[in-house]
């Protein structure tokens, strides 16, 4: 940083207040070493109603002290430049002044610091040479001296007069007492106000301060050129999101008309093998009522009775078949014309979410550039105070100024080293999703397909916290066990247990549940009370777990994890807990950010991935939301009403044709009720519900020969309900059957 060391270094706004945009006057300085008028800063205090004030040039918060105005620290540095500046005026002007020694109005060309007073030409050269007036001379100035090019702030920091003690007024101050603040004090008050207070010399305290901020001074020189970088990452940001959003919305238009052209040309085609298959009727009508009528002439007399029987049967024969052909035919063109319009619902759809994230990602921007604006005018203003500080050479100077500079600091440098945030991935768009068969409803269930009493994992305390499926169709439960202990069991699609560990939970001994989710074909991922995170290998029992709060500094003592999920796309597992927050870990189980939920969410009972954003179910809103993986919220879904009890949304999953599946579960007039609600792809229709076993707990989608099956678990009972789902060429729904099948498994 290049001191400035001469007044014309300074910039000309560096002398004015920046609320009447004046010279200051009686100069205060806030903590930033923003400098104001006395008045004005004043003014700006009483229109504050909390007790703080914000700086007008940088927005920072500062306490007001007790007595207002008058208790923040007055700059005499500034007021001796701006003493100075004054004086220049004066005599740049000429104007006239009365002489102080011989009292004549007339045009000064000299100034004493000391007598704080003008002198003329003659007088000037008896006061600089009297004996008596010795101790003047070093702080008088001559007009020669005073033009800017000449005088440096070390000349003018020499020319001031020593400060006086802050109570003995007319006693030059000695020391510096570190204790009050580094006020000025003489040798009286050191035996009575202040008395055994830290004192010191004020040129020893003056190296000590200097030596404290040049190291100050170098860090905020390291983040200088990432601080002025920081408008350009702004600028260029924006184009590349605005050049996203023109591609995205491109590719949605192209996609759009791509889908609207094939089913165009399937209506083409159906109305041609209609036109076809009804001329083809007719010509077969035709014929055979020709060879009707041929027969009949040829045997007239005698089978005319017969033969009028025989053409009326053929007529409602062919009628029929042709009207059942119609029928066929426009339910198929009405199917056709269902996807069209869904096709275009979801276009727009799309389209509103592109515009939304597009407009709050513009107003994050700018908000983040008035905050780097106002980190830059910190930054200029404290290195134009430092250098103006340093470059007086005046220990008085250094001691009243350089702790305010060196606190000014410390906020300003956490502030410089906050990175620009990442825009561009929240425009991951589903753009794929345009482009699959939109599903006309699906039907509900009847009857489950099979009950599984697993009995291979009852005991006194045992119960189901979580399912998840693993490769060749097994099933990995686990839950609590006793006391202090947790189990994961793993069973095969026949229902026998094929491996089964108990594990001990350090951390939770009295009460510990433990919840669990696929990772891979042979791996699941588990949360345990109250802070464990693991993968469990399905094949060898191995359990590699790590704590959350060995890596989060922060974690309080009464959180706990609640859920656990896994993103597939960027392999990353996802921990809610009893609380706002989510922890984000990558399949190595290496910590990498926080996801902060919206204020409207307060728990997370169980949470899935679905089309690259979060469902969560909090069961102390009582509803379910939509949050993308940065934790803004998208939407809330729709709740069907479910009967009278107070409904709860404890689990959440989806199929691989993203279908999604919640259940809600309530105990009323001393019954445990629970409802298996069902909702479209986009999550905006609901579309069945159904009433399931009251102790059912949670909910998961198990593949069994390329083939989905709902699978839920209840939790005291230990039993698992099965539900097969099958696609027909619209219409997927889960699948009906007539009676149940039960599997007992000891």
């Amino acid at each position: 940083m290049a001191s400035l060391t001469s007044l014309k270094d300074l910039p000309d706004d560096f002398f004015l207040c920046p609320v009447c945009l004046d010279q200051l006057k009686e100069p205060k300085q806030l903590p930033c070493l923003h400098r104001y008028c006395k008045d004005c800063l004043k003014a700006v205090i009483g229109a504050s109603q909390d007790g703080s004030v914000k700086c007008p040039m940088c927005k920072q918060d500062n306490v007001v002290p007790e007595n207002g105005v008058d208790d923040f620290k007055t700059d005499f540095h500034m007021k001796s430049m701006l003493e100075f500046i004054i004086l220049q005026k004066c005599f740049g002007n000429k104007d006239l002044k009365k002489c102080i020694s011989c009292s004549k109005h007339t045009v000064v060309s000299a100034y004493c610091f000391k007598c704080r007073e003008f002198l003329c030409d003659e007088c000037y050269e008896v006061h600089v040479k009297s004996k008596m007036l010795t101790d003047h001379q070093p702080h008088s100035l001559k007009l020669d001296d005073i033009e800017t090019k000449k005088l440096t702030l070390d000349k003018l920091a020499a020319l001031t007069e020593d400060p006086m003690c802050d109570v003995h007024v007319n006693e030059n101050a000695k020391l510096c007492c570190s204790t009050c603040g580094n006020l000025p004090v003489c040798v009286i008050c050191t035996y009575s106000k202040h008395k055994d207070h830290d004192l010191h010399d004020v040129t020893e305290l003056a190296t000590s301060e200097r030596e404290l901020l040049e190291p100050k001074l170098a860090e905020l020189n390291i983040h200088k050129v990432k601080l002025y970088d920081l408008p350009k990452k702004v600028k260029d940001t924006t184009i590349k999101l605005k050049e996203i959003v023109v591609n995205v919305t491109e590719s949605f238009i192209k996609q759009h008309k791509e889908q609207a052209h094939k089913i165009r040309d399937k209506f083409a085609e159906r109305i041609n093998v209609r036109e076809r298959g009804i001329l083809d009727i007719e010509n077969l009508r035709k014929e055979e009522d020709n060879q009707t009528s041929s027969d009949y002439e040829k045997e007239l007399n005698q089978l005319r009775e017969k033969y009028d029987n025989i053409r009326k049967t053929t007529k409602r024969k062919y009628d029929d078949k042709c009207k059942e052909f119609k029928k066929n035919c426009n339910i198929i063109e009405e199917q056709l014309s269902r996807k069209v319009e869904r096709l275009d619902l979801n276009l727009k759809n799309l389209t509103t979410t592109k515009e939304l994230l597009a407009k709050r990602n513009e107003d994050e921007l700018k908000d983040i550039s008035e905050s780097f604006d106002q980190i830059i005018n910190r930054y200029e203003n404290l290195t134009i105070t430092s250098s103006s500080v340093l470059a007086s050479n005046n220990d008085w100077t250094y001691v009243q100024c350089i702790p305010d500079i060196r606190a000014a600091c410390e906020p300003l440098i956490e502030e410089m080293k906050k990175e620009f945030p990442d825009f561009t991935s929240s425009y991951v768009f589903p753009i794929s999703d345009i482009t699959k068969v939109t599903f006309d409803d699906v039907t509900e269930t009847e009857h489950e397909e099979s009950v599984i009493d697993v009995l291979g994992i009852k005991g006194k305390r045992r119960g189901i916290n979580g399912i998840a499926s693993s490769g060749k169709g097994h099933i990995v439960i686990t839950g609590d066990e006793s006391e202090g202990y947790t189990h994961i069991t793993v069973i095969n699609k026949e229902g026998k247990v094929v491996r089964k560990d108990q594990i001990q939970n350090q951390r939770s001994r009295s009460f510990a549940l433990r919840y669990c989710c696929s990772l891979s074909n042979f791996k699941v991922v588990t949360a345990c009370l109250r802070d464990e995170v693991s993968i469990y290998d399905v094949h060898g029992g191995v359990l590699s777990k790590r704590n959350i709060s060995d890596v989060i500094n922060d974690w309080p003592h009464d959180r706990f994890v609640s859920c656990v999920a896994f993103d597939p796309l960027n392999n990353h597992i996802i921990v809610g807990t009893g609380s706002r927050y989510m922890y984000v870990f990558d399949d190595q189980l290496r910590y990498s950010h926080t996801i902060t939920l919206p204020d409207v969410i307060k728990y997370s009972d169980d949470i899935a991935v679905h089309r690259g954003s979060l469902l969560v179910c909090d069961s102390i809103a009582k509803k379910v939301y939509a949050v993308t993986m940065m934790g803004n919220l998208i939407y809330e879904f729709m709740r069907a009403f479910l009967g009278r009890g107070d409904w709860r949304p404890i689990s959440v999953c989806t199929d691989k044709n993203q279908f999604i599946y919640m259940l809600w579960s309530t105990y009323f007039s001393g019954k445990q009720r629970s409802i298996l609600l069902q909702y479209s792809q986009n999550g905006r229709k609901l579309l069945t519900k159904r009433e399931v076993d009251g102790d059912a707990r949670c909910i998961t989608i198990l593949e069994v020969d390329g083939t989905d099956k709902l699978l839920i678990a209840t939790n005291e009972s230990i039993k698992l309900y099965t539900y097969g789902m099958y696609q027909t060429s619209v219409i997927p729904c889960l699948q009906m059957k007539g009676g149940k099948a039960r599997a007992i498994i000891r």
